[in-house]
């Protein structure tokens, strides 16, 4: 992770409502691995590094980042349990996208 990628705060309890499966998305001596979570119910991704307290941040499904407002947004939520039209948006906002 990179200076400028977000750093979520993650609240237990909401994160606890999402079913996850995990996998490893890549690794470096200096952080270790960092780790995809994808919901199976709703779809949203978040990466983290688990060895470090860098916090977590929104993912499309090819593991980049997406913008903070999206990482904010979906951590302050419990799981949809479904794929919704805005979440199908918001996973195309990546951070530092070149603006056209």
């Amino acid at each position: 992770m990179t200076e400028s990628e977000p750093r979520g705060v993650m609240n237990q309890s909401l994160w606890n409502t999402h079913d996850f499966k995990v996998k490893m998305l890549d690794w470096s001596a200096t952080r270790g691995s960092r780790l995809g979570h994808t919901c199976r119910r709703c779809g949203r991704g978040f990466s983290r590094f688990p060895v470090l307290s860098h916090g977590v941040w929104a993912i499309d499904d090819q593991g980049r980042a997406l913008e903070s407002v999206v990482t904010d947004l979906w951590l302050s939520q419990p799981c949809p349990r479904a794929v919704g039209e805005s979440d199908k948006r918001d996973s195309k906002r990546l951070r530092d996208t070149p603006k056209i």
